[in-house]
């Protein structure tokens, strides 16, 4: 008995199938080479950003330290612990406001556009904040949203809970370079705050008390509802 052979339209529906199995695979391909383009683009980013920070510490700090260690320098832990007192910096747009480091300096808005403010201080320290308006997102969401970046990237950031006032945030720290990096996120009603603080590493363990101590001084503004506004003077 001889084989039946198939038929045309047998043939003509492998070839689909096959068709189908081989574009379902490149489309796999596809995406796992863009997300993984994605986390090398991101973590580029951050290696650049490490690298800038990295460049203005050593042009800033050559002439900060001498051969018998650290000398002192306007706005260290000294200037910081002396001036928690002192003289509030309130955002323009009343977003938030708090005691800054003492001796730092305010950098002008075009700077660093991403943040609402930035301050600058020795050793090539820096303190950056940014408040965003939002929908009203919970406290358990912002943690989701920041484990998730966690997992894309890999990375394990030491993911805490602390408070800033009377506000739950999520400490985190990582480091970067010569540089480690200390990240706090929060929620006021519908802002969302990021407030990050960078130190060199041989200096982040003493300057790091002091940056949650003052802290302590931040006050979250609100968004005024439009009848609330209009009726100011």
């Amino acid at each position: 008995m001889k084989p039946t052979l198939p038929s045309g339209e047998d043939m003509a529906a492998f070839a689909a199938r096959r068709l189908r199995r081989q574009q379902e695979e490149k489309t796999r391909r596809s995406a796992f080479q863009n997300r993984f383009r994605w986390i090398l683009l991101v973590f580029a980013a951050l290696l650049l950003a490490a690298l800038l920070a990295d460049l203005k510490n050593i042009a800033r700090g050559l002439g900060s330290r001498n051969r018998g260690g650290q000398t002192s320098h306007r706005g260290d832990a000294a200037d910081i612990a002396a001036g928690m007192d002192d003289p509030r910096y309130v955002d323009p747009s009343g977003l938030f406001s708090l005691v800054p480091p003492r001796n730092w300096v305010k950098l002008g808005d075009s700077a660093n556009p991403f943040y609402n403010a930035t301050f600058q201080g020795p050793y090539g320290m820096d303190l950056c904040i940014q408040v965003v308006k939002t929908n009203g997102p919970t406290f358990e969401g912002l943690i989701d949203k920041l484990k998730q970046v966690e997992r894309n990237l890999s990375a394990d950031t030491h993911m805490d809970v602390v408070y800033v006032g009377p506000h739950r945030a999520v400490k985190r720290s990582v480091q970067l370079f010569r540089n480690r990096v200390l990240l706090l996120d929060f929620l006021t009603g519908d802002l969302a705050h990021h407030v990050q603080f960078s130190a060199p590493t041989d200096l982040y363990e003493r300057y790091e008390p002091l940056f949650l101590r003052l802290m302590e001084t931040y006050e979250a503004g609100r968004i005024l509802p439009v009848s609330e506004a209009s009726a100011s003077p």
